[in-house]
C-alpha cells in the first residue's frame, strides 16, 4: 500500500492534477502514510493536520487501497455529503480500484412512507397540503428519500418530524411500507459498502445502542477514521446520558389515541389517558416557567416544590397511560410500540424524582413552550475506552485542531486513548507573508459593562481599513448584538446570525464582496470563505465555555473536589481548541491574506496567556493600528 500512496501523492503522480495548489505535497504524502501503517497494523493515531495540509485525500486514499471496511465519520451533514458525492468519486476515479461506496444518515434525514401518509390525513394540515402533495411526488422520483436533496421543507418546518421517523415511532419489519423504506435501503448498501461515509451523531448514537445492548444502527467494520475528531467528546456525551422532552411525551399521546382508532375502538380509555397526560404536561410545563435557561435540575428544584409536585402527576399519568396500552399491545404492531415508549419513558421521567448522587448530570433545557430533561455522563472516556477495546480495528483521529500548545493530552484524556500514535503537520501557509496578528489595547478587561462598546470602537477602525470583508466572532449573543447595533449604519453590508439561514447569510457575504458579518459559535468552525470577501477575523474575547452550563458545572466541581484544577485541566484547553477554529476561518488557501484581531486584552496581561499564544500560527504581531492600514495598502 505504501508505495501505492508515493506514487499517488509524488509531485507528478496520479493525484497531481486534483490537488489543490495550496497543499504541501510533502505533508500530506506523510500523513497518508501514517494513515497507511495505522490501518496496516490496526493502530490507533491522532494526527493533527493544519488548513491546507489536504488531510481529505490523505485519509481517503489510505482507507481506499487497504482492501478493508472503513467507516469515516466526519462533523456535519454537509461535509459527509463533500465527501461522499465530491471527494471520493474523484478518488475512485484516479485509483481505478473496485470498491462499493455508500452514505448513510440518522433516520430522521430521510422521508418514511408511512409518516407521510400518517401526515396527509391527519386533520388540520390544509395549512400543508401542497407541500405534503409535493414530497408524495418526490418520493416517487428520489433514489435515497434523503430530504437534503430538496429544498421542499426547511429544517425548521414543523412538517419535517411529521414525516420522518424516531427509533420510538417506526414500525420496523411490520411496517406496511417496510419492502420501501428507505431507511432499510440506505442500511443495506452500508452493510455491502467498502467506505461507508457517516456523521459523528450517528456513530455515537450505534456505539450507545450496541453499549447498552439495544441492538445496531451500524454494521462492524475493519477501521473507523475520524474526522473533525475535536467535536467527538461533547457529541458523544449526548448520546450517552438519557433524554426527556416534551415533544416525546406529546407524541406518544397523539400516536396512543392514533393507535387505538385504528386498531382497538373499543378501547376508549386509551384516549382518556392520553388526553390527561396531555393536560399534565401542559401544568408541568407552565410549573417550569418560560424563561429560557440551561440550568441544574437541582437547582430547579431547590427554587419550587410545586415543580416536583407536578412531575410526580406527570408520571402518574404516564403510568396511567402505559397500564391501558399494556392490556392494549396485543391488538397490533402500533400500540405494542405505543406501550414500549411509555415504559421507556416512565424509566427516564423517573431519574428525575431521584435526589441521590449519581454519575450523571441531571439538568434542564427550557424552552419558551418547551422542555428537555436531560441526564448526561460527566466524564465519556470509561465508555469509549471499552468501545475501542470491543472494537481492536485501527482508530484514525484528524482535524486541524487536537493540540493546546502542542501537545494532545487533552484530547488523549476526554477520551481515554491508551499509548496512541499521534502526529502533527502544521498548516504549509505562509502566515509570516500573508497574515497580521492586530492586538488593540482595550483599558477595561471583558467583564467591564463597557466592554463591548470598547470592541465596536476597535471593529469600527479596523472595518475603515478593510472595507468591509470581516468576520466578527463572538462567545455570546449579547455581545453580538450590541455591537451589531453600533455598526449598524456601516457604509457596508451588515449581516447578523439570526437574520438569516447560515447558508444563505454565508452566501450573501460571499456575493457582497466587502460584507461584514458577525456571528457566535456556529460561525467558529466549518465555514470556508476564501479570496477577498473575507480579509478580516475579528475575535472578541478569548472563547471560555459558560460555566453556567450544567454539565460543565459539574465537571469542574468533581475535580475541585478531587483536588484538581479545572480551570487548566478543562476551560484552558477547551478554549484554546475553540479560538483555533476561529482563526481557522482567516486563511483559507495560499491565495488568502488577512488580518487576525484579538480583542481580549488577557492574551497579554494573564499568565493563563501565554498556552493561547503558543497555539497560534505564527503570525506577525502588532499593536498598532497603523500597521493594520498598512497591511491592507499592501495587500490590495
Amino acid at each position: 500500500m505504501i508505495e501505492r500512496i508515493d506514487e499517488l501523492f509524488a509531485d507528478n503522480g496520479l493525484l497531481s492534477k486534483h490537488i489543490s495548489g495550496y497543499t504541501s505535497r510533502i505533508q500530506q504524502l506523510e500523513m497518508a502514510r501514517q494513515v497507511g501503517e495505522a490501518l496496516t497494523h490496526g493502530d490507533i493515531l491522532i494526527a493533527e493536520a493544519g488548513t491546507g495540509t489536504g488531510k481529505t485525500f490523505a485519509y481517503l486514499a489510505p482507507a481506499m487501497l487497504s482492501g478493508q471496511k472503513v467507516f469515516i465519520s466526519t462533523g456535519t451533514k454537509n461535509l459527509q455529503d463533500q465527501l461522499f458525492n465530491k471527494d471520493l468519486p474523484k478518488l475512485r476515479e484516479v485509483l481505478s480500484v473496485p470498491l462499493k461506496t455508500a452514505l448513510l444518515k440518522g433516520r430522521s434525514n430521510y422521508l418514511c412512507h408511512h409518516r407521510l401518509g400518517l401526515a396527509e390525513s391527519e386533520p388540520g394540515q390544509q395549512y400543508h397540503q401542497h407541500t405534503l402533495q409535493t414530497l408524495r411526488e418526490w418520493s416517487g422520483k428520489t433514489t435515497t428519500g434523503d430530504l437534503s436533496e430538496t429544498d421542499l421543507l426547511d429544517e425548521n418546518s414543523p412538517l419535517w418530524p411529521k414525516v420522518t421517523s424516531t427509533v420510538d415511532n417506526c414500525l420496523g419489519q411490520q411496517c406496511p411500507q417496510y419492502d420501501e423504506c428507505f431507511i432499510v435501503e440506505a442500511r443495506r448498501k452500508a452493510q455491502e459498502a467498502d467506505i461507508v461515509v457517516v456523521n459523528h451523531h450517528l456513530l455515537m448514537s450505534d456505539m450507545a445502542l450496541k453499549s447498552s445492548g439495544q441492538g445496531e444502527v451500524l454494521p462492524d467494520a475493519d477501521a473507523y477514521i475520524i474526522d473533525e475528531a475535536h467535536q467527538l467528546p461533547a457529541i458523544a456525551s449526548q448520546f450517552l446520558g438519557h433524554r426527556v422532552s416534551s415533544h416525546q411525551i406529546q407524541e406518544l399521546s397523539r400516536d396512543s389515541i392514533r393507535e387505538m382508532e385504528a386498531e382497538a375502538t373499543d378501547m376508549n380509555d386509551i384516549r382518556s389517558a392520553a388526553e390527561q397526560l396531555d393536560n399534565r404536561l401542559h401544568q408541568f410545563n407552565l410549573s417550569l416557567g418560560e424563561h429560557e435557561q440551561r440550568v441544574p435540575w437541582q437547582t430547579v428544584l431547590e427554587k419550587s416544590q410545586d415543580i416536583i409536585e407536578k412531575l410526580n402527576i406527570l408520571l402518574e399519568s404516564l403510568e396511567k397511560l402505559e397500564i391501558q396500552l399494556d392490556a392494549a399491545a396485543e391488538r397490533g404492531r402500533g400500540l405494542e410500540q405505543c406501550h414500549q415508549r411509555s415504559q421507556d419513558l416512565i424509566e427516564r421521567l423517573s431519574l428525575f424524582q431521584q435526589n441521590e448522587q449519581t454519575e450523571l448530570v441531571l439538568w434542564l433545557d427550557n424552552r419558551s413552550s418547551s422542555f428537555i430533561l436531560h441526564a448526561t455522563p460527566q466524564e465519556v472516556s470509561q465508555y469509549f475506552q471499552s468501545w475501542i477495546k470491543d472494537k481492536p480495528q485501527a482508530w484514525i483521529f484528524t482535524s486541524a485542531t487536537l493540540t493546546v500548545a502542542g501537545k494532545f493530552n487533552n484530547f488523549t484524556h476526554q477520551l481515554g486513548l491508551e499509548d496512541p500514535v499521534t502526529a502533527s503537520w502544521q498548516s504549509p501557509f505562509d502566515y509570516g507573508k500573508q497574515s497580521l496578528l492586530y492586538m488593540p489595547t482595550i483599558p477595561v478587561e471583558p467583564s467591564h459593562p463597557n466592554y463591548n462598546s470598547h470592541v465596536a470602537e476597535v471593529a469600527k477602525s479596523v472595518i475603515e481599513h478593510s472595507q468591509g470583508r470581516i468576520f466578527l466572532l463572538f462567545t455570546s449573543y449579547k455581545a453580538m448584538h450590541e455591537v451589531a447595533e453600533a455598526l449598524k449604519e456601516s457604509d457596508y453590508p451588515v449581516l447578523v446570525q439570526g437574520s438569516g439561514a447560515k447558508t444563505q447569510l454565508l452566501e450573501e457575504f460571499r456575493s457582497h464582496g466587502n460584507a461584514i458579518l458577525l456571528g457566535t459559535n456556529s460561525f467558529w468552525e466549518g465555514v470556508d470563505v476564501r479570496g477577498e470577501a473575507l480579509s478580516c477575523v475579528l475575535i472578541d474575547k478569548i472563547p471560555f465555555a459558560s460555566p453556567g452550563d450544567p454539565v460543565l458545572e459539574a465537571r469542574i466541581n468533581d475535580l475541585k473536589e478531587r483536588g484538581g484544577n479545572p480551570f487548566r485541566t478543562i476551560q484552558i484547553p477547551a478554549a484554546v481548541i475553540q479560538l483555533k477554529q476561529g482563526i481557522g476561518r482567516l486563511i483559507r488557501d495560499t491565495h488568502d491574506s488577512g488580518v487576525l484581531v484579538l480583542c481580549d486584552p488577557r492574551f497579554l496581561s494573564k499568565p493563563y496567556g501565554k498556552v493561547f499564544m503558543r497555539s497560534l500560527p505564527p503570525m506577525p504581531i502588532s499593536q498598532n493600528i497603523e500597521d493594520v492600514e498598512r497591511f491592507f495598502t499592501s495587500h490590495t
